[in-house]
Protein backbone atom coordinates (compact mmCIF):
# COMPACT_ATOMS: atom_id res chain seq x y z
CA UNK A 1 0.00 0.00 0.00
CA UNK A 2 2.98 2.29 0.81
CA UNK A 3 4.53 1.69 -2.75
CA UNK A 4 1.68 3.06 -4.23
CA UNK A 5 2.40 6.21 -3.49
CA UNK A 6 4.60 6.32 -6.42
CA UNK A 7 1.82 4.18 -8.81
CA UNK A 8 -1.11 5.57 -10.82
CA UNK A 9 -4.16 4.23 -11.64
CA UNK A 10 -5.27 3.91 -14.83
CA UNK A 11 -9.15 3.21 -15.72
CA UNK A 12 -11.03 3.11 -19.40
CA UNK A 13 -14.52 1.89 -18.54
CA UNK A 14 -15.14 1.88 -22.52
CA UNK A 15 -12.64 -0.50 -23.51
CA UNK A 16 -12.42 -2.08 -20.17
CA UNK A 17 -9.42 -1.29 -18.99
CA UNK A 18 -8.70 -1.10 -15.34
CA UNK A 19 -4.64 -0.89 -14.56
CA UNK A 20 -2.61 -0.43 -11.74
CA UNK A 21 1.05 0.66 -12.85
CA UNK A 22 4.38 1.09 -11.03
CA UNK A 23 7.42 2.59 -12.27
CA UNK A 24 10.88 2.12 -10.98
CA UNK A 25 14.70 2.76 -12.47
CA UNK A 26 15.44 -1.09 -10.50
CA UNK A 27 14.17 -3.86 -11.67
CA UNK A 28 15.20 -6.09 -8.63
CA UNK A 29 12.73 -3.94 -6.37
CA UNK A 30 9.86 -4.21 -8.95
CA UNK A 31 10.33 -8.15 -8.93
CA UNK A 32 10.61 -7.98 -4.81
CA UNK A 33 7.29 -6.20 -4.85
CA UNK A 34 5.68 -8.46 -7.88
CA UNK A 35 5.79 -11.23 -5.44
CA UNK A 36 4.20 -9.77 -2.91
CA UNK A 37 1.41 -8.65 -5.03
CA UNK A 38 1.37 -12.17 -6.26
CA UNK A 39 1.20 -13.42 -2.97
CA UNK A 40 -1.99 -11.36 -1.95
CA UNK A 41 -3.77 -11.21 -5.45
CA UNK A 42 -2.69 -14.67 -6.85
CA UNK A 43 -1.86 -12.54 -9.84
CA UNK A 44 1.87 -12.01 -11.26
CA UNK A 45 2.27 -8.79 -12.64
CA UNK A 46 4.15 -7.89 -15.80
CA UNK A 47 7.18 -6.36 -15.72
CA UNK A 48 8.00 -4.19 -19.02
CA UNK A 49 10.92 -1.39 -19.77
CA UNK A 50 9.51 2.08 -20.72
CA UNK A 51 12.04 3.18 -23.29
CA UNK A 52 11.04 6.78 -23.20
CA UNK A 53 11.70 6.92 -20.04
CA UNK A 54 14.05 4.29 -19.05
CA UNK A 55 12.56 2.99 -16.42
CA UNK A 56 11.01 -0.18 -15.47
CA UNK A 57 6.66 -0.47 -15.13
CA UNK A 58 5.17 -2.91 -13.39
CA UNK A 59 1.42 -3.79 -14.38
CA UNK A 60 -1.72 -5.58 -13.27
CA UNK A 61 -4.53 -5.58 -15.33
CA UNK A 62 -7.92 -6.17 -12.96
CA UNK A 63 -10.89 -4.74 -12.37
CA UNK A 64 -11.22 -6.59 -8.58
CA UNK A 65 -7.40 -5.69 -7.41
CA UNK A 66 -7.91 -2.15 -9.25
CA UNK A 67 -11.14 -1.38 -7.53
CA UNK A 68 -9.61 -3.54 -4.58
CA UNK A 69 -6.89 -1.03 -3.96
CA UNK A 70 -8.71 2.01 -4.39
CA UNK A 71 -11.28 1.07 -2.15
CA UNK A 72 -8.82 -0.10 0.70
CA UNK A 73 -6.20 2.79 0.00
CA UNK A 74 -8.93 5.33 -0.03
CA UNK A 75 -7.68 7.24 -2.95
CA UNK A 76 -9.80 10.06 -4.31
CA UNK A 77 -9.20 10.00 -8.20
CA UNK A 78 -6.35 12.60 -7.60
CA UNK A 79 -2.54 11.84 -6.48
CA UNK A 80 -2.22 15.66 -5.02
CA UNK A 81 -5.74 14.98 -2.65
CA UNK A 82 -4.70 11.76 -1.46
CA UNK A 83 -4.02 11.39 1.75
CA UNK A 84 -2.93 8.45 4.17
CA UNK A 85 -5.40 5.85 4.71
CA UNK A 86 -7.48 6.17 7.91
CA UNK A 87 -6.87 2.78 8.99
CA UNK A 88 -3.32 3.16 8.44
CA UNK A 89 -3.26 6.07 10.59
CA UNK A 90 -4.98 4.56 13.26
CA UNK A 91 -3.51 1.32 12.91
CA UNK A 92 -1.05 -0.82 14.79
CA UNK A 93 2.83 -0.11 14.83
CA UNK A 94 3.76 -2.94 12.45
CA UNK A 95 0.96 -1.90 10.49
CA UNK A 96 2.55 1.46 9.92
CA UNK A 97 6.33 0.58 9.65
CA UNK A 98 4.88 -1.49 6.30
CA UNK A 99 3.20 1.28 5.34
CA UNK A 100 6.36 4.01 5.99
CA UNK A 101 8.76 1.09 4.29
CA UNK A 102 7.08 0.81 1.31
CA UNK A 103 6.40 4.79 0.67
CA UNK A 104 9.80 4.97 1.75
CA UNK A 105 11.13 2.64 -1.38
CA UNK A 106 8.85 4.06 -3.52
CA UNK A 107 9.07 7.86 -2.70
CA UNK A 108 11.94 8.24 -0.32
CA UNK A 109 15.75 9.18 -0.63
CA UNK A 110 18.90 8.78 0.82
CA UNK A 111 22.41 10.09 0.08
CA UNK A 112 24.43 8.42 -1.97
CA UNK A 113 26.91 7.17 0.35
CA UNK A 114 28.70 4.95 -1.76
CA UNK A 115 29.91 7.96 -3.65
CA UNK A 116 31.42 8.89 -0.57
CA UNK A 117 30.86 12.43 -0.60
CA UNK A 118 28.08 13.01 2.33
CA UNK A 119 29.53 13.45 5.80
CA UNK A 120 27.67 11.96 8.32
CA UNK A 121 26.32 14.98 10.02
CA UNK A 122 24.86 16.24 6.37
CA UNK A 123 22.80 12.50 6.21
CA UNK A 124 18.97 12.72 6.08
CA UNK A 125 16.30 10.93 5.12
CA UNK A 126 13.59 12.71 2.52
CA UNK A 127 10.09 11.59 1.61
CA UNK A 128 8.47 14.13 -1.45
CA UNK A 129 5.26 14.03 -2.76
CA UNK A 130 2.24 16.02 -4.59
CA UNK A 131 0.16 15.69 -1.50
CA UNK A 132 1.15 18.23 1.53
CA UNK A 133 -1.28 16.78 3.50
CA UNK A 134 0.01 13.27 3.08
CA UNK A 135 3.16 14.24 4.66
CA UNK A 136 2.07 15.87 7.58
CA UNK A 137 -0.29 12.31 8.06
CA UNK A 138 3.03 10.64 7.69
CA UNK A 139 5.09 12.91 10.04
CA UNK A 140 2.28 12.27 13.08
CA UNK A 141 3.11 8.14 11.75
CA UNK A 142 6.83 8.89 12.28
CA UNK A 143 6.30 11.10 15.23
CA UNK A 144 4.31 7.87 16.74
CA UNK A 145 7.20 5.45 16.06
CA UNK A 146 9.96 7.60 17.72
CA UNK A 147 11.58 9.10 15.27
CA UNK A 148 12.59 13.34 14.92
CA UNK A 149 11.00 14.63 11.65
CA UNK A 150 11.48 18.15 10.25
CA UNK A 151 8.33 20.55 9.38
CA UNK A 152 6.88 19.33 6.07
CA UNK A 153 8.54 22.02 3.72
CA UNK A 154 7.72 23.31 0.03
CA UNK A 155 6.60 23.50 -2.21
CA UNK A 156 9.78 23.16 -4.79
CA UNK A 157 9.61 22.82 -8.52
CA UNK A 158 11.02 20.16 -10.64
CA UNK A 159 12.59 21.00 -14.13
CA UNK A 160 9.57 21.08 -16.86
CA UNK A 161 7.07 20.43 -14.31
CA UNK A 162 3.92 22.19 -13.59
CA UNK A 163 2.72 20.72 -10.32
CA UNK A 164 4.68 21.68 -6.93
CA UNK A 165 5.83 18.79 -4.37
CA UNK A 166 6.67 19.02 -0.87
CA UNK A 167 9.38 17.14 0.97
CA UNK A 168 9.10 15.87 4.98
CA UNK A 169 12.75 14.98 6.63
CA UNK A 170 14.45 12.88 9.19
CA UNK A 171 17.90 14.44 9.77
CA UNK A 172 21.36 12.67 11.39
CA UNK A 173 22.61 9.66 10.92
CA UNK A 174 21.58 8.24 14.06
CA UNK A 175 17.68 8.61 13.42
CA UNK A 176 18.63 7.34 9.73
CA UNK A 177 20.72 3.95 11.30
CA UNK A 178 17.14 3.91 13.29
CA UNK A 179 15.61 3.98 10.43
CA UNK A 180 17.10 1.40 9.09
CA UNK A 181 16.95 -0.92 12.13
CA UNK A 182 13.28 -0.37 12.68
CA UNK A 183 11.77 0.08 9.38
CA UNK A 184 14.41 -1.54 7.02
CA UNK A 185 13.71 -1.14 2.96
CA UNK A 186 13.68 -3.89 0.28
CA UNK A 187 14.91 -2.02 -2.34
CA UNK A 188 19.07 -2.94 -2.66
CA UNK A 189 21.05 0.41 -3.78
CA UNK A 190 18.85 1.96 -0.21
CA UNK A 191 19.81 -1.33 1.91
CA UNK A 192 23.37 -0.49 0.25
CA UNK A 193 23.38 2.72 1.43
CA UNK A 194 21.82 2.00 4.99
CA UNK A 195 24.92 -0.24 5.35
CA UNK A 196 27.54 2.26 4.60
CA UNK A 197 25.27 4.61 6.90
CA UNK A 198 25.78 2.18 9.97
CA UNK A 199 29.53 1.69 9.24
CA UNK A 200 30.02 5.17 9.57
CA UNK A 201 28.24 5.80 12.51
CA UNK A 202 30.20 3.25 14.52
CA UNK A 203 33.08 5.22 12.88
CA UNK A 204 34.92 7.22 16.32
Amino acid sequence: MGALRDGTFIKNEKYHVYRIRFYQKNKEWLLRLSQILFRYFGKMPRLLIDKRDNVWQLVIDSKKIFEYLQTTGEYPGNQRQWRIPKWIIQGGKETQKGYVKGFFDSEGGIPHFEKGAIKPKNAKIYFAQASKECLQDLKVILTELDFKTGMVSGPYYKKNYINPIFALRIHGIGEMVKFSRRIGSMHPEKIRRFEIASSLSETP
